[in-house]
């Protein structure tokens, strides 16, 4: 064969092989955020420089004969060309940490291993003699119909366990050293392991089940981080929790104290009024009620509103940030209203990243308003209509450069400022359903994010 059919045939193997690829990241992954079209652009362009680049690289071992090494060293070799084509690719689409990247691409050519062993149990025999007509027609076939085939069941497969879930519990973890030396040293140990079965078997054909065990120890690893993050969530949890009923338990405290005072006033209130009534003042009565009225909701009313509110926050991280957050408010004496106006139970942005982002919104709001006799915050959340929507407002006691707004360095408190804003827009950059905006009304500064959940 010239070395164009072979590049030929190639690439129309590589273009089957990066469709699964792309399908099993979209399972294990998820959806590719979408940024601008500049992004899908670049993806699309990786893509096919990929499959050009998998596809010439293979066409030049198999002609240099570099596939017929001993021990299969020309096939580790290419692996490894196909576990950094991978990971490059994943990066390009997900702009995810390295180690996520790879490790995936590691998983992915493991699954496509199973599946083209699927395919092998109707043609066992491994080398093909493509000079020969009858076995090149054996060899496609192969390769462009039963091949595809098997990978379509492993993605059925993975659809069917939701592989996704398991990806999503251990995505946030950091994976040891000793995990990404495994990963990387994936095809050499799967060919020691290979050599080793068919040493003991004294078999010389290729043994299907060394991808299935590594299948199995892959997924073993993932098993065993995702459940040390949920470990280590839980014990997040309970310090949350715990932090939330200190919180509450003050809260508590001091409306109990404020009760006792209300007490206290209420029994001299009713003194005079009591007085106001022998005289018949009807006018004067109702001063006093109105009074009384206005000074409970000011000393115990807005406390009550206030533990309501937090008790519609079902998501315990963020929780424990507005407790932790209304705490220094009050003792900053910053002026402070929250409604949920539903109960706020789930998001699809990660908790972590939610309340970084509410952090940074919160905390821009308090520095601005903190010493200002006349300052305020509002808060909103509400959840409706496939929406979750946060929206901070404060009043404004600078001006503000919004062509400015969100880049390293600028803030309107002085040099040296900025960053938090900017790693806001940095961390929503990893959601495409999460909008932010902000605005200036009626001299409020408002920032509003908005997640859209379905």
């Amino acid at each position: 064969m010239s070395f164009f059919e072979v590049m030929c045939g190639n690439l129309f193997s590589v273009g089957i092989t990066v469709i699964f690829h792309v399908c099993a990241s979209l399972l294990l992954l998820g959806e590719i955020p979408y940024k601008n079209r500049k992004h899908y652009y670049t993806i699309f362009g990786s893509l096919i420089l990929y499959i050009f680049a998998a596809a010439l690289i293979g066409s030049v071992f198999y002609k240099t004969g570099m596939f017929a090494w001993p021990h299969e060293g020309g096939e580790i070799i290419f692996n490894y060309v196909e576990i950094v084509g991978i990971m490059l690719f994943l990066r390009v689409m997900y702009e995810k940490p390295y180690e996520i990247c790879l490790a995936t691409s590691v998983f992915q050519i493991i699954l496509y291993a199973v599946g083209w062993n699927l395919a092998d149990i109707f043609a066992p025999d491994k080398f093909y003699h493509l000079e020969i007509q009858s076995e090149r027609r054996e060899y496609l076939f192969q390769e462009w119909v039963m091949v595809p085939i098997a990978l379509l069941l492993v993605i059925g497969l993975l659809y069917r366990t939701r592989a996704g879930k398991l990806f999503s519990q251990w995505e946030g973890q950091k994976l040891g050293p000793a995990v990404l030396v495994f990963l990387v040293l994936y095809p050499v140990l799967s060919q020691i392991v290979q050599e080793t079965v068919e040493i003991s078997a004294k078999d010389a054909g290729y043994n299907p089940a060394t991808a299935f065990i590594f299948l199995l120890i892959i997924y073993m690893i993932f098993m065993h981080t995702g459940r040390e993050g949920i470990q280590q969530k839980r014990i997040e949890d309970q310090e949350v929790s715990l932090r939330q009923q200190g919180a509450y338990i003050e809260n508590l405290e001091g409306l109990q104290k404020e009760v006792r005072r209300f007490r206290h006033d209420f029994k001299n209130m009713m003194s005079g009024m009591y007085l106001q009534a022998e005289e018949g003042n009807l006018e004067a009565i109702q001063g006093y009620i109105q009074e009384m009225t206005e000074d409970f909701d000011l000393q115990v009313g807005s406390q009550i509103r206030l533990m309501n509110q937090l008790a519609n926050i079902r998501v315990t991280e963020v929780k424990g940030l507005f407790l932790e957050k209304l705490h220094t408010m009050q003792k900053e004496e910053i002026h402070c209203e929250l409604d949920v106006l539903k109960p706020f139970k789930e998001t699809r942005v990660r908790s972590t990243d939610l309340c970084r982002c509410l952090g940074i919104l919160l905390d821009n709001a308090m520095e601005e308003v903190q010493g200002k006799q006349d300052g305020r915050v509002q808060i909103m959340i509400s959840s409706q209509g496939g929406y979750t929507t946060f929206l901070v407002k404060n009043t404004l006691h600078s001006a503000v450069d919004f062509h400015k707004l969100g880049t390293a360095g600028y803030s309107t408190k002085g040099d040296g400022r900025g960053i938090g804003l900017n790693n806001y827009k940095r961390i929503l950059g990893k959601y495409e359903k999460a909008l932010s905006l902000t605005t200036i009304q009626d001299g409020y500064f408002i920032q509003e994010l908005k997640i859209q959940e379905s």
